[in-house]
């Protein structure tokens, strides 16, 4: 059995996490393959590839790049912020799924993306000056998405603790807040409009956990849109 065919078995009988740590170390993977292309055959700016499948916060861009909608989603900034966000997302995506299910991980992650798109947008259309500084006006939302399941579960586990290497037992809430700075520290400086996109991710997890005590899930339809697809791509084998 080759690497490729293993790998394919691992993501169709992995569960939602194994499948998210999958499509965002796919989605850099191919689009690294395809900026060396570009790079080799004198095409587009560098990190073209990337560029184009990060979330522009223009109506007019998105209606020519209709799959930055779902690219961004599972995009990251670069090799680091890529292996910061998948440890982040193993880890405490993990520790998610003791306290919620597999089905609200997966809405959250989208979710919150969403919300960052939302903010992200919002904050250049109602601010028009700022779409004339030199700032960039696209940005990946991974780790936006990663922000939305960890405040949900810092709000619905605060004091429960988990081992760090050399520290010791840490409240999860800690951990959040601290995972949260590092991740802003490895951003570049690109716009305050990507600060304000993570505020949304973080909006999110609060607002899930907060409805979810009331008996109301808001990611029931991220879970239908789920299983349709996972209908129709079975009915389709």
């Amino acid at each position: 059995m080759d690497i490729l065919e293993e790998l394919k078995i691992k993501f169709k009988t992995g569960d939602v996490l194994t499948r998210l740590l999958f499509i965002n170390c796919g989605m850099y993977v191919i689009l690294l393959f395809l900026d060396i292309s570009f790079i080799l055959f004198s095409f587009g700016q560098d990190k073209y590839a990337f560029l184009v499948c990060y979330y522009p916060w223009s109506p007019y861009t998105i209606a020519f790049r209709p799959w930055c909608l779902a690219t961004s989603l599972f995009s990251s900034w670069g090799m680091w912020h890529l292996m910061f966000n998948m440890l982040t997302l193993y880890w405490l995506g993990g520790v998610f799924l003791r306290y919620f299910t597999s089905n609200h991980l997966r809405g959250l992650y989208i979710l919150g993306g969403i919300a960052g798109m939302v903010v992200f947008s919002g904050i250049f259309l109602l601010f028009p000056s700022l779409q004339l500084k030199d700032w960039v006006q696209s940005i990946p939302l991974c780790s936006v998405c990663i922000l939305a399941f960890c405040t949900a579960l810092a709000f619905r586990a605060p004091n429960s603790t988990e081992p760090i290497p050399l520290i010791g037992p840490v409240k999860i809430k800690y951990i959040v807040i601290a995972l949260a700075l590092v991740d802003i520290a490895l951003l570049p400086h690109v716009s305050p409009a990507y600060d304000a996109a993570h505020m949304g991710g973080v909006a999110i997890g609060w607002l899930f956990n907060r409805m979810l005590g009331k008996g109301k899930d808001i990611t029931t339809p991220v879970t239908k849109v789920a299983v349709w697809l996972n209908d129709k791509i079975s009915n389709k084998k």
